[in-house]
């Protein structure tokens, strides 16, 4: 079926700060979760699938089995069905788990790939202001809000779409390197390490990431410690110089330099002028 005939229905737009269920579930609508500020760890089909941080977005599709844990943060969260082809009461449906879950329920996704599986990505962060204005506009009800809401979710998808089918051959390596990234922040890593370690030429790892990021291997390795770096700045009280260390700059002064050079400020002045206009 054509992606275009994708017309869906909003169940619900929500602003997390907390999970109260612990176990795995399994939701009836489709789900997409953004992330505004935080970490959370999540888990499909009893496999962990990484992290997500501020910017990313993860699309679940209805009768999938996932698990969301994490502490400190703040997501967006989209309930919806695809179509309005058989009628659904216009409310919330909470997930179940897995032995309780009805198949024939489920308002699936299976004809219009990709959204018939999960994505993830994680460069949207230019969608920011579009899921707060959703969750907003959700919780006024004002006027023809779920026409307006769906019209906004529906060029989502179609970015979702686009974005998945451009990143779905390097997404696993991209993901591979995050890790990698992540757990080894306080340490310099070089091209050749990378390399050795994937199986990849670093010039072929560098042209992946040039190509589906707009960075290469070096650039990408400085913005997610700077992405780090503004968590922290966020949601902690430490000092710059240990944010610094702890994101992998062994000079504190260059880290200042290269947080202006790529936000417009120091790190001091965001962290002053950080304001939660989501709330």
């Amino acid at each position: 079926m054509d992606i275009l005939k994708l017309n869906p229905v909003i169940r619900s737009v929500s602003l997390y700060e907390k999970i109260n269920r612990k176990d795995e579930c399994i939701a009836y609508d489709c789900r997409i979760i953004y992330m505004v500020s935080g970490d959370l760890s999540v888990a499909v089909g009893g496999e962990k699938l990484g992290h997500l941080s501020p910017g990313h977005i993860l699309f679940i599709p209805a009768g999938v089995a996932y698990k969301l844990k994490g502490q400190y943060f703040r997501a967006v969260a989209i309930a919806f069905d695809p179509t309005a082809d058989e009628p659904m009461p216009e409310e919330r449906i909470p997930p179940v788990t897995p032995d309780k879950f009805d198949r024939a329920l489920c308002h699936t996704t299976e004809d219009f790939p990709p959204f018939d599986k999960v994505i993830h990505l994680d460069d949207m962060e230019s969608e920011r202001d579009t899921f707060i204005r959703m969750s907003n506009t959700f919780t006024a009800r004002e006027g023809n809000y779920r026409a307006e809401l769906s019209a906004r979710l529906k060029l989502i998808l179609l970015k979702l779409s686009e974005s998945a089918e451009k990143n779905a051959l390097p997404a696993r390596m991209v993901e591979a390197l995050d890790e990698y990234i992540r757990d080894n922040i306080t340490e310099e890593i070089s091209n050749t390490e990378i390399g050795a370690i994937f199986g990849y030429h670093p010039f072929y790892v560098s042209r992946v990431l040039k190509e589906t990021k707009g960075q290469t291997l070096r650039q990408y390795i400085i913005s997610y410690r700077l992405k780090l770096a503004k968590r922290m700045l966020e949601l902690t009280d430490k000092s710059v110089a240990e944010i610094a260390e702890e994101c992998g700059f062994t000079d504190a002064s260059y880290f200042t330099k290269t947080f202006r050079t790529t936000f417009g400020m120091t790190p001091k002045d965001y962290r002053a002028g950080f304001k939660e206009d989501f709330i």
